[in-house]
């Protein structure tokens, strides 16, 4: 009675084994959560260290109220773009630009 429940079990094992599908092995996909700069969290990365948030933005305050920016952990004074200069009209002396001529 144990011998053919034994082979009949083998029989079923060995014959879904054969009847499985070849699956290839699938190449890695870039699975891995790069956590942001390192750090961790409540920290980030400033000028090469890990500083909690809340001393960031102390600092980011800080900064604000000199009216200054914050750079690379740093305060530094807000560079305002120069003034393009104003277009004159064009006067008498200079020629006018010529049209264009069609093809």
């Amino acid at each position: 009675m144990i011998r053919p429940t034994l082979i009949a079990l083998a029989l079923c094992v060995a014959s879904s084994a054969e009847s499985m599908p070849y699956v290839p092995l699938q190449l890695p996909n870039n699975s891995v959560i790069e956590v942001r700069q390192g750090c961790g969290l409540g920290r980030q990365l400033v000028d090469g260290i890990c500083v909690r948030n809340s001393a960031v933005r102390a600092a980011v305050r800080k900064c604000s109220a000199r009216k200054m920016r914050m750079v690379n952990g740093r305060c530094e004074p807000r560079v305002r773009p120069a003034a393009a200069p104003a277009v004159a009209p064009p006067t008498a002396q200079q020629p006018a630009a010529t049209p264009a001529t069609p093809r």
